[in-house]
């Protein structure tokens, strides 16, 4: 192959035009400086909507607006925007709805960002602002705004209704959200600011929390006594009131300061784009002379590096250009020995669900997104950093040299906060959840193959703990998955001999004292001893095995209902915890449903315990929902568990017909004694009574818990109180021992049964 002389032949072909390109260069810098001036038109546009939205938001309406804005909306829009954007500004001035004005008012303004491309032109330190300004800052304001109105409206009224009432705790809560969210913001990113205006912005993201924490304070107050208010007059929102104006103004200060420091950082940017015009101005043309010169010395050194370059093309990704595993595996063999102190990290970052991403927006979709991924890791890394594509959504970063492992922490929580910011993809909004695991190599240690073996236990660790975590190796997680491995074998032996079984925690009435129920749980009985779903479940999921004990279990308490069927006073609940793969398959439904039926049991004899967690995702949200309604139609038990943990309570209550709700046990633990806890779980309570649904309380340990959640409302309770999980030879003798006393006996009933755990003495709980 003669690839020297066609190198050299092709060198000096390409260098001919160069000054051509070279003339192209210059004019896309110029073009990139024209971009930033863009980008500061539209900066001050929605630097010019900040006196109205104070206006509006605080008098309900506006004087006047500035004829400016509009002809610089027209000019800035050109033909293609202008009429939207003008819409939306008619529609935010002339709006007599106060939160429907500044609705219109945010979508202006993220409008003129997207055009301005802001995001795009500021600088990475900056990142964040234009998302603080048009996201969570604009929506403190409407949510705020949204809030005083109606506490107006609610004053004014002679009597309140239950949905009345409703309305301001579902107010309240989007409120907290966005104000939260606005302040965890600022502290955790303002602060790290380090430009002229830095300190200002810091100063007013200050007050901006201190105004959200008074607005918050009096909202509370607020929300306090419209839930226990029959009529206007009983609500307190003359705080709410007064708290409102300053904490507009001061949010506006805070959207004011952060656009003075997006000025600056554009301002500097410019700056520094036309310096280097410039620069590349005198010395573009001494590099192409040199060059030509050149060229044919370097024919000989190219040819051979061409050569290498193609032996080389079976160690990069095509997709997204990075070294692949292979190239991985090459340079950390070819490492020469590492000096003494060096410390080498090695990070891996796994995207989550990534197939539904594929499979709702399509194959190109995600494609793109694998390209961000790999843009996003070579923005955070060093110049002697690897970056590569390992799997199919793994890349790998293995950095050569760390001082501190915290840094290298810091590093994988921003790349999975980074990844984690909605995004839209074809009109719909959606994020990127992800893991990431990290080794640390001790000082001088050389890195082998092994290490890809123990940072891939750490991603593994870091999912188990949920999206969006991360973990650092440790030699426990080494061991740990050599011992699951071999619990995963003795598990499979143990479902073929019988060995888990159903254990079930009593669920009792509250006033009656009888047992109305109970929530079957996992054990394996290993040669007499009984072993915990924490000893033997992590093992399970890894093996796959999670789906047969499911099935074991849900068996047995139908076996067990088909027992006392008939020879209880009052039907009796077998809860059944419901895995998210069982909710999001309506073929599982309908085998649940023959299972139940062909056993002989009415539906509505058992509980189905449905974690809101399952409903979190919104690509495989409705499915779920949809399986749920399908399930209470077929007539089963509906129960929301963990209530007032999810992040959509209110909604998940409107939206599926619930039975009953299960309060999660840190609403309970201690309620008797906590004021601010008292409030929190009364409001729950109510709120679910108010739409005739059964309320149960988890976790319940002491007499003085069960009091006041019987005093306030409360229906069933289950807890160590009453009872730990027992077998069911034990739960049934207990069922049907209180079930048929038909008049309790003057002292409280002493269960003696107990199936977990010491058993030092009988605990006592009351029937009456």
């Amino acid at each position: 192959m003669r690839i020297r002389g066609w190198l050299t032949g092709l060198i000096v072909f390409l260098l001919a035009p160069c000054l051509l390109f070279a003339s192209l260069w210059f004019y896309n810098k110029f073009e990139d400086v024209n971009a930033i001036d863009r980008s500061l038109s539209g900066l001050n546009l929605i630097q010019a909507l900040t006196p109205l939205v104070e206006e509006k938001a605080v008098s309900g309406e506006l004087s006047a607006l500035p004829v400016p804005l509009r002809r610089d909306l027209i000019s800035f829009g050109g033909p293609a925007q202008t009429e939207s954007l003008t819409r939306m500004l008619d529609i935010f001035t002339n709006e007599p709805d106060v939160k429907t004005s500044l609705g219109y008012a945010q979508q202006l303004s993220t409008a003129v960002s997207h055009l301005a491309k802001l995001d795009m032109a500021v600088s990475y330190e900056s990142s964040t602002l234009p998302d603080l300004v048009n996201s969570l800052l604009f929506s403190v304001i409407i949510e705020s705004s949204k809030i005083t109105d109606s506490a107006r409206k609610l004053v004014k009224r002679s009597k309140i209704n239950i949905w009345e009432k409703m309305l301001i705790p579902v107010q309240g809560g989007r409120f907290k959200a966005s104000a939260d969210g606005a302040a965890l913001k600022t502290e955790q990113y303002l602060d790290a600011l380090t430009g002229t205006h830095a300190a200002e912005l810091q100063r007013v993201a200050q007050a901006f929390r201190k105004a959200n924490f008074v607005f918050q304070s009096q909202g509370s107050k607020l929300l306090s006594s419209t839930i226990t208010a029959t009529g206007g007059s009983d609500i307190d929102a003359d705080g709410v009131f007064e708290a409102h104006p300053d904490l507009v103004r001061a949010t506006l200060m805070l959207w004011n300061a952060s656009l003075d420091y997006l000025n600056e950082d554009l301002l500097l940017q410019r700056s520094a784009t036309q310096w280097d015009v410039v620069l590349a101005g005198i010395f573009g043309g001494l590099v192409i002379i040199v060059a030509f010169a050149i060229a044919v010395l370097l024919s000989r050194s190219l040819a051979a590096r061409t050569l290498r370059e193609f032996e080389n093309l079976g160690f990069h990704d095509p997709l997204t250009g990075l070294p692949n595993r292979r190239a991985l595996l090459n340079t950390i063999r070819s490492r020469i020995e590492p000096v003494p102190d060096m410390t080498t990290g090695l990070l891996v970052l796994d995207l989550r669900q990534f197939k539904k991403i594929n499979d709702r927006f399509g194959d190109s979709a995600g494609d793109s997104i694998l390209r961000e991924v790999s843009q996003l890791l070579i923005q955070y890394a060093e110049p002697d950093d690897l970056i590569s594509r390992t799997g199919g959504t793994e890349f790998t970063l293995l950095r050569p040299n760390i001082e501190h492992t915290e840094d290298f922490e810091l590093l994988a929580a921003n790349i999975i906060r980074d990844l984690g910011k909605e995004r839209n993809l074809q009109g719909q909004k959606t994020s990127i959840e992800c893991n990431a695991g990290l080794l640390v190599s001790q000082p001088g240690e050389r890195i082998t193959d092994q290490f890809l073996t123990d940072v891939a236990l750490a991603l593994r660790s870091a999912k188990q703990k949920g999206p969006r975590n991360y973990d650092l190796f440790k030699s426990e997680m080494r061991t740990a998955f050599e011992e699951n491995g071999e619990t995963a074998k003795e598990l499979q032996k143990a479902l073929n001999d019988g060995d888990i079984v159903a254990w079930y925690q009593p669920q009792v009435d509250i006033h009656t004292g009888e047992v109305v129920g109970a929530e079957a749980l996992a054990r394996w009985i290993d040669n007499g001893t009984v072993r915990y779903p924490g000893s033997f479940l992590p093992a399970a999921v890894e093996a796959g095995y999670l789906e047969a004990i499911d099935a074991t279990v849900r068996e047995r308490a139908l076996q067990l209902a088909v027992a006392l069927r008939g020879k209880t006073r009052q039907p009796i609940h077998l809860g059944l915890n419901v895995t998210a793969s069982l909710l999001a398959s309506a073929k599982a439904v309908d085998a649940l449903h023959f299972q139940v039926r062909s056993l002989g049991l009415e539906p509505s004899s058992v509980s189905l315990e449905i974690l809101e967690a399952v409903m979190i995702d919104e690509i495989t949200a409705d499915p779920i929902k949809d399986n749920i309604a399908r399930l209470s139609e077929l007539g089963f038990f509906i129960e929301l568990d963990d209530f007032g943990t999810g992040h959509s309570s209110i909604s998940s209550l409107r939206d599926l017909k619930v039975d009953r709700v299960k309060i999660d046990r840190s609403f309970v633990s201690g309620v008797d004694t906590d004021p601010g806890l008292q409030k929190f779980t009364s409001a729950l309570i109510n709120l679910a009574k108010s739409l005739d649904i059964s309320v149960l309380a988890e976790g319940v340990e002491t007499e003085g818990e069960r009091d006041w959640l019987k005093g306030n409302g409360c229906d069933v309770i289950q807890g160590f109180l009453i009872s730990r999980a027992v077998p069911q030879e034990a739960l049934a003798a207990l069922i049907l021992k209180q079930n048929f006393l038909l008049s309790p006996p003057a002292d409280d009933l002493v269960l003696t049964v107990r199936g977990e755990g010491p058993q030092p003495r009988p605990v006592r709980t009351s029937v009456s």
